[in-house]
């Protein structure tokens, strides 16, 4: 038994312990003070203020059932629906047992406990629903790290298809893959920083992803051989210049600095555009202004040209001839170096979308 106790940290999380009887709480952190780490609050009004700032740190609450301003079930259902697994424990008298009883659904109450206390019961209860919340917690944390890989692979996926799409189109075309990366990374860093997670990504629709797959690797194949028949780095310059103006970025400027052409504008559409491509928003407009980006920036990687995002407030963009030498290879080939060494430029991506 003694091993099976000290293989938990009970301390790890907090009960929250509410009760408007002083003695009644100096009672429990004497009780169980020792073992457990122990917050406190004599009401529901002051139990919902320790919670909001505590919530990441509380596994369990014990609430005193009869309060004034608020019962422990009122506090209870106010965070049921947002922190369903916090473990909630409901301390109530012999004679409120029937109203305690059929307002369990409400609270979403684990278990409750008569008054006085069976002490080794109620030491027995903290300790299991300790377990059972950490427990809980490791297990999302181990489905959340699955979750995340498995949205890497589809991820991954989703972009290497825009790399092969000149192939499987045979449309002559090189460096596309190093193009995708570039957009990607200029779309990952105009989202900012504390952006919400699309749930999506982790329970995604696939029937629906695919279907939309095919029909944005389509229209880049439609979109390519217009975006590769203008001749030379500039004229392609110009045309991302083009596209990105009907994305959104309004008022975009050209400034030519010696061998580089800057782009720079106060509107940066290009994390809407990620978004479209990568299946978060559906819209059609978005959908083809981010196919259409898409193609010029593979034409100008095509042209042995670089596009390079510079840090700071809306949207700026270098272009310039790239001074790497050529290297030999072919789009399937650069399609799957993609799939391989990527992982990091994926990773963030999911992680900020």
């Amino acid at each position: 038994m003694s091993n099976e106790i000290d293989a938990y940290d009970y301390q790890r999380y907090a009960i929250l312990f509410v009760d408007d009887e002083a003695n009644t709480r100096k009672y429990f952190r004497r009780l169980f003070g020792e073992k457990f780490r122990i917050l406190e609050a004599e009401d529901g009004v002051e139990a919902l203020a320790v919670f909001r700032q505590h919530a990441n740190e509380i596994g369990i609450i014990v609430t005193d059932q009869r309060m004034p301003n608020e019962t422990g079930v009122g506090f209870l259902s106010k965070i049921a629906e947002q922190y369903p697994d916090v473990i909630k424990i409901l301390s109530t008298a012999y004679s409120d047992i029937d109203a305690a009883i059929g307002s369990i659904n409400v609270g979403g109450i684990f278990r409750y406990m008569t008054k006085p206390w069976d002490i080794p019961q109620m030491e027995v209860t903290l300790r299991r629903a300790m377990e059972f919340f950490t427990v809980k917690r490791e297990r999302d944390a181990l489905l959340g790290a699955k979750m995340q890989a498995m949205g890497n692979v589809l991820l991954s996926s989703r972009l290497a298809a825009f790399a092969l799409a000149p192939v499987c189109a045979g449309i002559k075309c090189s460096r596309a893959a190093e193009a995708i990366a570039a957009f990607v990374q200029t779309g990952v860093a105009g989202r900012r920083t504390g952006s919400d997670g699309d749930s999506a990504l982790r329970s995604p629709d696939w029937a629906r992803l695919h279907a939309r797959q095919v029909l944005l690797a389509t229209g880049l194949e439609a979109e390519l051989p217009a975006a590769l028949a203008k001749s030379g780095l500039e004229a392609r310059a110009k045309a991302l210049v083009s596209e990105l103006e009907t994305a959104g970025a309004v008022g975009i400027t050209s400034m030519e600095t010696g061998a580089v052409t800057r782009l720079a504008c106060a509107v940066d559409p290009t994390p809407i555009l990620l978004d479209a491509l990568l299946g978060r928003n559906d819209e059609t407009a978005a959908s083809q202004a981010a196919v259409k980006v898409l193609a010029a920036y593979i034409a100008i990687y095509d042209a042995g040209g670089l596009a390079r995002r510079i840090r700071g407030e809306g949207l700026t963009i270098d272009v310039s001839e790239s001074t790497a030498p050529p290297k030999v290879s072919n789009p399937g080939t650069e399609a799957a170096k993609w799939l391989i060494d990527d992982d990091l430029l994926i990773s963030a991506a999911l992680g900020l979308l």
